[in-house]
Formats: structure tokens, C-alpha cells, sequence
């Protein structure tokens, strides 16, 4: 069988259309045209446009698309509270072929994982949108140390909060999701600002250094007689520059512009190839991205089983996180995955406070941002067990600082690894944002203060409201305090969508819940 027989059948653009189709067919009430199901399901659906925005380079008006669809289901959620009557509403399939769609959906995800990785992608049109972000993030991280991933000091700011250990493990990731460079230099081509052409006796590449100045930089190869000209995202610039003019043997470059002759073995065009982790991590990487999917498939079934009483609906719960787009087009960005599973299981054990802290507290370390569902938590537990469920969280966190000992020392010294764990450079100081707020001015903070305080009013608020709180209450305020993350984060957000996905979808297919409080379901 070809290597990329799975990526012509799953064409990104044509999966974003046809999975759109399918989730319909599959949960879409025809019989109750109006009810709440039909609205979530709408919802979930809405998404894709956005992140088929990001797939065509269209980054910025992808990124309002995303906001406004959470925004949406934001305030779905708030309320969810108020909904006490929940009619099962069966999907419109039969339980065998419900499993059975569930079964080679866990089958794509396989070969998405071990078969399409990114040195066998042969064309662009397969690409997925994981991959193309992590084009364009290797255009910033190209000069990282191919053998021990050593992220340059000046770019460890830039990382998101969390456990810079796993954190550059899912540099790692991106590495071994970068397609190889004629596919790279293909993505990155269609954005040029002018058609551009060089001949000259001296091989060179010609790259944007400096998105403010728009600096030029003519690198000499000798090895290569017509080179491919890469240059980033002409979205980069605020002004393109004049297009330069070229003769036989001479390149003319504009005056507004500079020109810097650098080595000829200059990181920057370092190829993808070189950077791809070994074989070992490579499996590495596969085995941790395959487990983290099949956690959340079982997590999906246990609660179905266990919590809702109806095992079918965990099956459409996990048949509708395999079907939707996100799952499929992200399928191997490790810090979207592992959080998602922990934070899952964290509501699969919710009658042992101890274990749901430790799976919890787990997230918190690897990714800083589930911090904000510790108070609503809490809260939930303070009749029966709110003391075993901080002593979990607090006990990995612990466990987690004292890991930090043994971390590298190229990822900085134990006091920046442990501030960065605890959420520095998250809230209002970022040397580089990306996604939504790379397009405004962030040295300016009063565009994010009041999304920021109105998320720690929401956040301390859960404390309080809704007085009663169970299970149902669990899954919809986190799912609500996740999707308010997304407005405030500068590392991409509103595309983590696995952080509130599941939570979502299990909202969306919960029955009446509301027996199962602390009190009455907590083991004593």
C-alpha cells in the first residue's frame, strides 16, 4: 500500500465538508427541528469555517471566526444551568452502526498518526492544518538543535505557561509534523506580495528578516545552481515592500530596503529534514499522540457507562469528538492532546476527589491554563471532599517542581522553569503573541484587561453560582471556563479547542444529572 493512499482519500478541505455532513446525518433532530440538540450541533459545525480560514491562510479572519462561534457557545453554556428537563435524544443510527462508525474512526486516527506523518507528504493539497502552523512556527524556531531540541534563550519567552520539559516534546512534535521543504517552500510561496524571479551567476535565497523593517537578506548557496525563493506570510508586513527588479546577472533591491550578507551555512535554512527527530522519538512521539486519543475514546465510553447510564451515548459522544474537523486536521499536537485526556479523566473520577486532583493538577502543570477550574472544583467538593482533591492537585504540582531539577539546562535555570510553570508571561506580558492578538497592538493591554477581568469575575463567581452544584453543573462550567481561556490567551487562541471539546460534547449529550452531587456520589 502507498504511503499517501490515506492522504488522498482524507483531503483537509474535502474531511472539513464531509465531516460537517456526517455529524448532521448522524445527531440532527429532523423530528425536533428547534430543540437545543439541533443548536449545539449547529454550533460544533460553525467552528469549521474558522479553522478552514486557517487552513487557506486567511489567519486573522479565521481567528474572529473562532472567536465569535465560542463567544456563541459561551453563552450557551451560561445557560445551561437553567435547562432541568434533558429528553434522551438517540442518534440517528442504530447502536451496531454507531459502533462500527466509532471503531474505523479510531482507525483513521491510527493511520493519521503512524502513516501521514510529515516527511511523507508529497503533495501541498494534503497538508493538514497542523502542519501548516507548523510551517510557519519553523520559520520563527528554525535554529533549534536538531539532536536535543535546545530552543535559542531568546525564544523561551515565547513559549507558552506550562512545564518547558513537555513543552519542547511537543516541539518535537511539531518537527515530526513538518512536511519536507519543497512542500514547505509550496505553502509558503502562494502569499507573496509580488511574483518574484531570479537569475544570477551566484545561487542564492532571498528571506524576509525582519517583518517591521522589512529587511531582505541575500544568502549564498553554492551548492544549489536555481534555488527556490521562500519568503514568510506577506500578512507579516504592514507594508509590502516594491517589488525589486532583476536583470540577467544582477539583482536590484529597492532603497527603502536593507541587504546583509550572511554565511553560507546559516541556521536559517536548516531544512526540515534535518531538524526530523530520530526514529526512537519518532515512535516515541506516535505512541503518546495514539494514546492520548484512545484516553479520551475510553474516557468518553466510561462516563457514558458509568455516569450517564447509557453507553450509547458515550459511543456518540466519542464518535462526534472523532467526526469533528479539529480532531482530525490536529491530530498530533501533543500540548492540545494530553491536557484535553487529563482534564476528561479528571470528570471520569469525579467520585474519588483525590484521583480527579491528581489528573487535574496534572494539566495544570503541563499547561498552566486548567488552573482556572480549580475554584469551580472546589466548590463542587466543599460538602464531600474538597480537602482530597487538593491534596491531589497540590501533591502533583509538588511533584512536578521537584521534576524540574532534573530538567535540561538549555531550557533555563530552575527558578525560570519554575515561574514558567506557574503561568508567567500568560496573562498581560508575551514577547510574541500568535493567532488573534498578533494582529493588534498588545503592547497596549487595555484591549485584554477587560476580557481578563471579567474572566477572574466568572472564575471566582463559580464559588457561588449555581448554589446547587453536580455533575451536570461540572461538565458545563468547565467546558465554559475552558472556551473563556481561548479569549485571553496569546499562544493561539481559540484554536485549543481539545481543552473544551470534550466537556462540550459531553454537555451536549447529558441526561438529567442532578442527583449526582458531591454529597451523594463522592466515596467517603
Amino acid at each position: 500500500m502507498p504511503t499517501s493512499f490515506f492522504q488522498y482519500e482524507m483531503l483537509p478541505t474535502t474531511w472539513f465538508y464531509v465531516s460537517a455532513l456526517i455529524i448532521l446525518a448522524l445527531f440532527f433532530k429532523f423530528n425536533r427541528f428547534w430543540s437545543v440538540r439541533n443548536l449545539d450541533l449547529i454550533g460544533l459545525v460553525l467552528l469549521t469555517p474558522g479553522l478552514l480560514m486557517l487552513a487557506m491562510r486567511n489567519d486573522q479572519w479565521g481567528y474572529i471566526w473562532l472567536f465569535g462561534v465560542e463567544f456563541f457557545l459561551v453563552i450557551r453554556l451560561i445557560f445551561d444551568n437553567l435547562m432541568v428537563r434533558r429528553p434522551l435524544l438517540e442518534p440517528n443510527l442504530t447502536p451496531g452502526g454507531l459502533t462500527f462508525a466509532c471503531f474505523f474512526l479510531v482507525f483513521f486516527i491510527i493511520a493519521a498518526i503512524t502513516i501521514n506523518r510529515g516527511d511523507q507528504i508529497d503533495t501541498v493539497r494534503t497538508v493538514r492544518l497542523e502542519q501548516i502552523l507548523t510551517t510557519r512556527h519553523l520559520h520563527h524556531h528554525i535554529g533549534m538543535n536538531p539532536t536535543t531540541l535546545t530552543i535559542p534563550s531568546e525564544e523561551l519567552a515565547n513559549l507558552p505557561p506550562g512545564f518547558r520539559p513537555f513543552l519542547a516534546f511537543a516541539e518535537r512534535t511539531n518537527l515530526a509534523l513538518a512536511p519536507p521543504d519543497k512542500i514547505r517552500e509550496e505553502i509558503i510561496r502562494p502569499t507573496l506580495p509580488f511574483p518574484l524571479s531570479v537569475n544570477t551567476d551566484i545561487p542564492h535565497v532571498l528571506v524576509w528578516t525582519d517583518k517591521d523593517s522589512a529587511t531582505l537578506s541575500l544568502k549564498t548557496d553554492h551548492v544549489q545552481k536555481s534555488p527556490i525563493i521562500p519568503i514568510p506570510p506577506a500578512t507579516l508586513l504592514s507594508e509590502p515592500p516594491t517589488p525589486p527588479t532583476t536583470t540577467s546577472d544582477s539583482l536590484t533591491i529597492p532603497s527603502n530596503t536593507t541587504l546583509h550578507i550572511e554565511p553560507e551555512h546559516s541556521s536559517s535554512i536548516q531544512t526540515a529534514a534535518a531538524l526530523r527527530p530520530d526514529l526512537s522519538t519518532l515512535s516515541l512521539i506516535m505512541s503518546v499522540a495514539l494514546l492520548g486519543h484512545l484516553a479520551l475514546v475510553f474516557g468518553f465510553l466510561y462516563i457514558g457507562h458509568c455516569h450517564f447510564g447509557n453507553i450509547r451515548t458515550g459511543i456518540a459522544c466519542a464518535t462526534l469528538y472523532l467526526l469533528h474537523p479539529y480532531t482530525n486536521q490536529m491530530v498530533g499536537r501533543l500540548d492540545h492532546l494530553v491536557p484535553a485526556a487529563l482534564i476528561l479523566w479528571g470528570v471520569a473520577l469525579y467520585r474519588r476527589p483525590f484521583w480527579a486532583g491528581l489528573s487535574l493538577g496534572t494539566a495544570i502543570a503541563l499547561v498552566y491554563y486548567p488552573v482556572c477550574l480549580v475554584p469551580l472544583w472546589c466548590s463542587f467538593y466543599w460538602k464531600r471532599g474538597w480537602i482530597r482533591f487538593l491534596a491531589g492537585t497540590i501533591s502533583v504540582l509538588i511533584l512536578f517542581a521537584i521534576l524540574l531539577l532534573f530538567s535540561p539546562v538549555e531550557l533555563g535555570n530552575y527558578q525560570e522553569q519554575l515561574i514558567h510553570m506557574f503561568g508567567k508571561s500568560s496573562l498581560l506580558i508575551f514577547s510574541k503573541p500568535d493567532g488573534f492578538w498578533e494582529y493588534y497592538d498588545i503592547n497596549d493591554i487595555i484591549y485584554r484587561v477587560p476580557i481578563l477581568a471579567i474572566f477572574f469575575v466568572l472564575c471566582v463567581g463559580m464559588i457561588l453560582w449555581p448554589s446547587h452544584k453536580h455533575l451536570a453543573t461540572l461538565l458545563s462550567c468547565s467546558a465554559l471556563l475552558l472556551l473563556g481561556v481561548q479569549f485571553w490567551q496569546l499562544h493561539q487562541g481559540g484554536l485549543y479547542m481539545a481543552w473544551y471539546l470534550p466537556t462540550l460534547i459531553l454537555t451536549i449529550f447529558r441526561p438529567n444529572l442532578e442527583d449526582r452531587t458531591a454529597q451523594s456520589s463522592v466515596v467517603p
